[in-house]
């Protein structure tokens, strides 16, 4: 038991080492916003037809990057799940 807590946390140490930091989806996003709230109630901020349809083709695009980063992160715990269960029943195998 204490062997499957320890590969399990060394596991985990790798994933938050490799996924930190800030995402591309994050920073379009967090871009986004301050200039939305910079140039909030100003004449000049108003956008034209084009510039609000690619906003919302980048939002679009954050927000599929963003369930594939999702879907990324959920086969990886998938796969380290059945890693660990394959090492578990080879050490019951060994004893």
């Amino acid at each position: 038991m204490t062997s499957k807590i320890i590969t399990f946390l060394v596991i985990t140490s790798l994933v938050s080492c490799t996924t930190g930091g800030p995402t591309v989806a994050s920073l379009g996003a967090g871009s986004d916003a301050a200039y939305l709230n910079a140039s909030r109630g100003r004449a000049d901020a108003q956008i034209s037809e084009q510039q609000a349809r690619q906003y919302s083709r980048q939002r679009q695009q954050i927000s599929e990057e963003m369930a594939l980063e999702q879907q990324k992160r959920s086969n990886f715990f998938q796969t380290t799940g059945g890693v660990l269960d394959i090492l578990n029943g080879a050490r019951g195998l060994i004893r």
